[in-house]
């Protein structure tokens, strides 16, 4: 069944096809909420009644089922190793949160010594990915490179059309799960085809014509931009309106900073593992009581130039892949798109002043 396209053979629905593919793995997927928003829950078992495919990204950023937000290790003197992970699925993945598990592959699984709780859920865990069938107002994903679907990095695709739905496999595993569950399955037809790739269009432009109302178009050189503008007061005074909680930090599927954490408890030290944000005041605060950054506009440009210069000379691709959360939970009103446009304008005067070198 390799390299193929299915959909749901008669007689069968998606529900029961989902259903059969979840098993008796641990299962996570998208549930809506209020504001058509949608919520990433953990279940026993798939309800097609309850839980769904989603129309784009929930709030919740994946990597927190691969890197969760406080993971406690216990005694520090311990040397027993926790009970190994089910088997899990995530159902209803879109590709904004899939480049960023790059990122999160890339500190936990890729650079020494290696996050051995990470790389465990990594490999014990089912990806299903969908393509997104609608944005939010937020999303700019074209923007920095990537699309409104997956392209690679799953193990199963689903892709709903018209009164249908496409089911592609991206690993050697999901192609076994296809073939586990082939009396679900019959193969596409071209019109099935034809109007996937005519809605991935449609919905690619529908977000370029929304970024380009913030002044952003495809093939911006974003790290350029920012690289540009590192001397510039615009983040002195973007930095104003930041209120230092984290949110973005927070939010974003491709920031990875973590603490260590150590204490006592019943007498016995222990350790545990946090989410940190270089938005936080405290972020780079050192034991003596030193801070490389102690301003909030030295923060917020650090964010910006990590994400925008570091990652694409590391990975060939930027630490933002356009989902725009951050955007949403910011307490400031900060729109990370304004301030890549701020950047690429600061660059251009800049780089047309002949004062300048």
């Amino acid at each position: 069944m390799s390299g193929l396209t299915y959909t749901i053979a008669e007689g069968h629905t998606i529900d029961e096809f989902l259903a059969a593919m979840c098993g008796q793995r641990e299962i996570f997927a998208l549930q809506a909420g209020e504001d058509d928003q949608f919520h990433l829950v953990r279940t026993a078992a798939w309800d097609g009644e309850r839980l769904t495919l989603g129309a784009y990204r929930q709030i919740e950023p994946l990597k927190s089922i691969f890197f969760p937000p406080r993971e406690f290790f216990g005694p520090t003197l311990d040397e027993s190793h926790r009970d190994p992970l089910p088997e899990r699925i995530v159902i209803g993945v879109k590709n904004c949160d899939l480049a960023g598990l790059k990122i999160q592959d890339h500190i936990f699984g890729e650079l020494p010594p290696g996050d051995p709780n990470y790389i465990e859920a990594r490999q014990r865990t089912f990806i299903v990915t969908c393509d997104c069938t609608g944005c939010r107002e937020t999303c700019f994903c074209p923007i920095v490179g990537q699309k409104p679907y997956a392209e690679s990095g799953y193990d199963i695709n689903i892709s709903p059309v018209s009164d249908t739905y496409l089911i592609e496999a991206g690993s050697p595993r999901g192609e076994q799960c296809l073939r586990e569950l082939s009396e679900f399955l019959q193969g596409a037809g071209e019109k099935a085809l034809r109007q996937r790739q005519d809605g991935r269009e449609a919905l690619t432009e529908r977000l370029i014509r929304q970024s380009a109302r913030h002044g952003l178009e495809p093939g911006m050189d974003l790290a350029a931009a920012v690289r540009g503008a590192k001397d510039q007061a615009m983040w002195g005074e973007i930095a104003e309106d930041c209120v230092e909680c984290g949110a973005c930090n927070f939010a974003c599927c491709t920031c990875h900073c973590f603490q260590l954490v150590d204490g006592v408890v019943d007498g016995v030290a222990v350790r545990g593992k946090q989410w940190d944000g270089c938005l936080l005041m405290n972020f780079a605060r050192v034991a003596g009581g030193g801070n490389p950054r102690p301003g909030r506009a030295k923060r917020l440009q650090n964010r910006f130039v990590k994400k925008f210069d570091y990652f694409p000379e590391v990975l060939d691709c930027y630490a933002c892949d356009g989902c725009g959360r951050c955007t949403e939970v910011c307490t400031g009103n900060i729109d990370i798109r304004d301030v890549l446009k701020r950047a690429a304008d600061e660059t251009e005067s800049l780089h047309a002043d002949p004062g300048h070198d």
